[in-house]
């Protein structure tokens, strides 16, 4: 790869410069191309405006632009690489087209080149940024999810202790999975046999009383901050059959602004909610729902629409007619439509109404929708058969 020096030149003026970023916590790793050569290549602490002052005493009157992948460090990063005047955007490590030699020969020095080379040739898509605000409001409904799993984490291992030293709920309290406040009530009063035991099962319920009141603190913050900045948004989604609270929280908070999927595909894909198949030849392998998704979004809107379905007759009717083949394969295909109606109530901030659920039903009549919804149903199918004893056969992934 040519190294070229252009300290001779004094003015760049309109002279384009693309920069690969390798970002790390401790130094950041340059590489800078400029009329298809690589014109300096080092690496500097991880300072946005150290990088600028070095392009700026180097590469004075440029066009800047630069890539870095999205990671540990999020979008600040891109903020001040923007604010300093050099056009920025993050791409997901996963969208680098890369040969398996550059795959196999990989150093942070290596990264930056590759990503300079990309962005130089235009083969590099950024994802899309959200605000600071949208961002921080999405930290806040994940951390409502992680406490979630705290919540259900310290309630097994109560019932593991119980469980371990034969300790049955009265009849009148049931045994269910969540242990109820009346079980707690009855637990706080139960004596072990010694003293130790007795001082285990106390700080097993504190923990969990702990818990769950930090779900419910944050669950209540996170309505609040909701309610006051999306108040139009969140009253139109709880119009929708099957969406509660938390999930029109989960859609606003991780989505932000509906309207900027332009294309429903686009926007099938981002939840993970259409089909993706792995062919060549006159091999075909439908695969089912695709493993890249939204992770927190994806099990709200299946688990919706079981709710959906006994209580929309439209829905119920479009569940039923697919069912017959695999009713797994049409809750997913439910969960697509009630995708696809949140977003229609949502960008026009109008509650739900048979209207919307007909304007749907018509423009998912096409015949590339019905195609995705037969490779959608045979790659779900495949998949349940492959997981039933004594059949051998596993499709990979």
């Amino acid at each position: 790869m040519p190294v070229s020096n252009f300290n001779n030149f004094t003015d760049f003026k309109g002279q384009r410069f693309y920069i690969g970023l390798d970002v790390h916590k401790k130094s950041w790793a340059v590489t800078v191309r400029s009329m298809g050569i690589e014109v300096a290549r080092f690496v500097q602490p991880p300072s946005v405006a150290n990088l600028k002052a070095y392009l700026t005493k180097n590469f004075p009157g440029g066009q800047y632009f630069s890539v870095y992948e999205a990671g540990f460090c999020g979008t600040t990063t891109h903020e001040l690489l923007c604010k300093h005047g050099i056009r920025n955007i993050v791409i997901h490590a996963a969208d680098i087209p890369a040969t398996d030699k550059q795959k196999k020969n990989k150093t942070d020095v290596h990264d930056s080149r590759f990503l300079s080379e990309r962005l130089e040739k235009g083969d590099l898509k950024g994802i899309h940024v959200l605000t600071r605000e949208q961002q921080e409001l999405r930290s806040l409904f994940r951390l409502r999810e992680a406490k979630v799993r705290d919540v259900t984490q310290v309630n097994n291992r109560l019932k593991s202790f119980l469980m371990f030293f034969s300790i049955e709920l009265p009849e009148h309290i049931g045994k269910k999975e969540y242990l109820s406040m009346k079980a707690l009530q009855w637990l706080d009063n139960l004596e072990l046999a010694s003293s130790a035991g007795t001082i285990a099962l106390k700080q097993h319920l504190e923990e969990l009383k702990y818990q769950r009141k930090q779900l419910y603190q944050i669950t209540k913050m996170l309505r609040e901050q909701i309610q006051t900045e999306h108040a139009r948004v969140f009253e139109c989604l709880l119009s929708v059959p099957g969406i509660g609270a938390v999930t029109a929280m989960g859609l606003i908070a991780e989505i932000g602004d509906f309207s900027r999927f332009n294309d429903p595909d686009q926007y099938a894909s981002y939840l993970g909610l259409c089909p993706w198949e792995h062919s060549s030849g006159d091999t075909k392998q439908t695969k089912g729902m695709q493993p890249r998704c939204n992770r927190h979004l994806r099990p709200l809107l299946v688990e919706a629409s079981w709710t959906a379905i006994k209580r929309c007759p439209p829905l119920f009717a479009y569940y039923s007619k697919h069912a017959v083949r695999n009713p797994k394969a049409a809750i997913v295909k439910v969960a697509r439509k009630l995708a696809m109606i949140a977003k229609g109530v949502a960008t026009s901030q109008k509650p739900f109404n048979t209207d919307v659920m007909q304007n749907i039903q018509h423009k998912n009549t096409d015949t590339k929708h019905d195609q995705d919804e037969k490779r959608f149903s045979s790659g779900i199918a495949q998949q349940h058969k492959n997981k039933q004893p004594g059949n051998r056969t596993l499709l990979p992934g």
